[in-house]
């Protein structure tokens, strides 16, 4: 369900993902996930991206987890990135710049505030802290504060 989840936040953020859904159907078919639109879906050539894109949708609502607005994936997008920032996985940085720039465009009042203070902790990487695990400690205590502000 993971990887329907992830497509349909790039289908969400305009990204072209038409001809990579029905593949994506067929692989969630064999771990088990079905409704009558993924069916259908998975049984589609590549070069039907636009009915592929309105199987997928309905397929998504059929499974109870609909394709979200671009403000809710923008927020998914930080969530994940503040994620991996907590598990140590890829450069605390440009997480936190990718939490940042995604809060600019988020449409989201409330979340500007995250963003600037990640942008503060990014840009404040090599001048404030002098150990790289104090910058990391502040990165990781931040991503874990948005986390709990900013449930799921």
């Amino acid at each position: 369900m993971e990887q329907l989840r992830d497509l349909g936040i790039r289908l969400a953020m305009d990204e072209p993902v038409g001809d990579d859904l029905p593949m994506a159907a067929a692989h969630a078919l064999t771990r088990g996930i079905d409704s009558p639109s993924l069916r259908e879906l998975a049984g589609l050539s590549k070069g039907q991206s636009r009915e592929a894109v309105d199987l997928f949708r309905q397929a998504m609502d059929e499974l109870g987890c609909p394709v979200p607005d671009k403000s809710a994936a923008r927020l998914h997008l930080m969530r994940q990135a503040a994620a991996n920032i907590l598990a140590g996985k890829g450069d605390p940085e440009d997480l936190a710049h990718e939490i940042y720039w995604q809060a600019c465009y988020a449409g989201r009042p409330e979340l500007r505030p995250v963003g600037d203070h990640f942008l503060e902790l990014y840009a404040g990487w090599g001048a404030t802290y002098k150990e790289t695990e104090d910058a990391v400690a502040a990165m990781k205590a931040a991503a874990r504060s948005f986390l709990r502000d900013y449930p799921a």
